[in-house]
């Protein structure tokens, strides 16, 4: 247990080496949405939304709550394992006396924790200061935290599985900029859900993605059911069989194909 924590310290360090970085992402974060707060305000200003699915209130605060979320769940692992592979130190990552999933996890979870410091808590005292409504619902926060561990998880198997693939395509960056662009506009959180034409949403019902953004921030900022609460717990429960599945099938045929360069 001890090695894991290590990696997680690994993973909280590698994000502070730059400090001029950390200012950077922070305020991207802001001018971020700003852009968003800005542009939404501008639609409804114009009559052009007022056949959304979502009314202005909502709609402001989904897309705050999307963009905090944002923060803490962005995923470099498919990048790191690409370098890893690339480099050749993937053979010195896979004789190691640990799991190798469990050790990008550590890393991964430590870079989260300090995300959540240095970027989520500061946006959240900003957008406080600034919004002066509520934004969340108090009580389904306590759901909405759960569920945002659930989306924690979904997200990682997902970028687990993809960046695995490279331990046969050796480079998956071309792959993963179709499917980040597929993900960052069915998982939510650039546009809700609730404003996709009938056709999509159906597409999407059947995909993992709007269980990373979608289900949590609406959980957070939209009155629900009880009910409605836990059937949507459930889809990112599945969603998380589902991925742990693929993701334990593609590490056992990833490590039979691997081809390490460099080193």
């Amino acid at each position: 247990m001890r090695k894991y924590i290590d990696y997680m310290k690994i993973g909280i360090k590698e994000h502070m080496v730059y400090s001029s970085s950390i200012w950077a992402t922070f305020l991207s974060k802001i001018v971020y949405l700003y852009m968003q707060f800005a542009l939404w305000n501008s639609l409804f200003a114009s009559n052009a939304g007022q056949s959304l699915a979502l009314n202005h209130e909502e709609t402001i605060r989904y897309i705050i709550v999307a963009t905090l979320l944002s923060t803490v769940m962005e995923c470099n692992v498919i990048q790191w394992i690409n370098t890893e592979i690339q480099t050749g130190n993937i053979a010195n990552q896979l004789i190691r006396p640990m799991d190798f999933r469990t050790m990008i996890f550590s890393k991964h979870f430590g870079t989260t924790l300090i995300k959540t410091l240095l970027y989520c808590i500061p946006l959240c005292i900003v957008t406080g200061v600034g919004f002066q409504k509520p934004i969340v619902c108090d009580g389904q926060l306590g759901f909405g935290f759960i569920s945002i561990i659930f989306a924690f998880f979904i997200q990682f198997l997902y970028s687990l599985i993809i960046g695995l693939m490279a331990f046969w395509l050796i480079v998956t960056w071309p792959l993963n900029m179709l499917l980040a662009a597929i993900y960052k506009l069915l998982s939510g959180s650039w546009i809700p859900v609730a404003m996709f034409p009938d056709f999509l949403g159906k597409i999407n019902d059947f995909l993992p993605f709007r269980a990373i953004y979608s289900i949590p921030v609406t959980i957070i900022t939209t009155p629900m059911s009880q009910d409605s609460i836990i059937r949507n717990l459930i889809v990112q429960i599945i969603w998380i069989i589902i991925l742990y599945i693929v993701m334990e099938e593609t590490w056992k045929v990833g490590k039979k194909k691997l081809v390490v360069q460099g080193g």
